[in-house]
């Protein structure tokens, strides 16, 4: 437990120093907030809602499936290159000990990216929830974040190939599934396409829950069906990977 805690903190630490975080995961969704709601005006309506506090919700959505699949899933990858992840095996911290540190890692850095979009939202376009509102949201994009950390742990499978496909994946899940324009100003193609996007079950009930509607089970299923999804191809390519002679 000591060796997995240490491990954690050191994630973090590490974190705190990558600009590749800060600029892609954490600049991008504030950068393309304050863009696009001074270009629409937050007070417009939009799904039941203002646009400030819709938005708010669609680049807090964004900035968490960077963090996972994108800034996670390449660290992953080059962890793996370094021969980082052999190493450890020699240490007293367990394979299943590293698997929760990154989880909690992961879990760690998706909360913190809400709270600072929030944040932002709040003090530069006035968005005011009640507190229960606050939190309901809070805790379900955290939670909800889990498919995208087994898709990171896909991606950093690929090696070399990782940061590109990281970026890729990144970009195209979320322009797909409605977080950079919303689901229903697309075409009715892209709007179909949109409904089969784990991005978009995982923003949909945090867009409910502030127009004060309930979670949705098919989201919830769905997220799950995807975590599996993802779990099951890591472990099908870490199968292959252990499986080929080392030269």
């Amino acid at each position: 437990m000591r060796a997995m805690f240490s491990q954690w903190k050191a994630e973090l630490l590490r974190t705190g120093r990558d600009r590749r975080f800060f600029f892609l995961t954490l600049g991008m969704p504030i950068a393309f907030y304050l863009i696009f709601i001074n270009q629409q005006g937050g007070d417009a309506k939009i799904g039941g809602t203002f646009w400030g506090e819709y938005f708010m919700v669609s680049m807090a959505a964004f900035g968490i499936v960077g963090s996972s699949v994108n800034t996670f899933g390449v660290r992953l990858a080059a962890e793996r290159k370094s021969g980082w992840v052999r190493l450890l095996r020699t240490t007293p911290l367990s394979s299943v000990g590293y698997a929760l540190a990154k989880t909690f890692t992961q879990l760690t850095l998706s909360l913190f990216i809400t709270v600072v979009i929030f944040m932002v939202a709040h003090f530069s376009q006035g968005v005011s929830l009640t507190p229960s509102r606050w939190l309901e949201i809070l805790l379900w994009l955290w939670l909800g974040s889990l498919p995208f950390a087994a898709l990171g742990v896909l991606i950093g499978m690929a090696g070399n190939a990782a940061q590109v496909l990281g970026t890729l994946v990144y970009l195209v899940l979320s322009m797909l599934g409605g977080l950079w324009t919303p689901v229903q100003a697309l075409p009715q193609t892209m709007q179909e396409i949109a409904r089969w996007m784990p991005t978009y079950h995982f923003a949909r009930p945090a867009w409910n829950l502030l127009t004060g509607h309930a979670v949705q089970w098919s989201d919830i299923v769905i997220l799950f069906a995807y975590s599996l999804l993802f779990i099951s191809l890591a472990a099908l390519v870490q199968k292959r990977v252990d499986s080929r002679p080392e030269s």
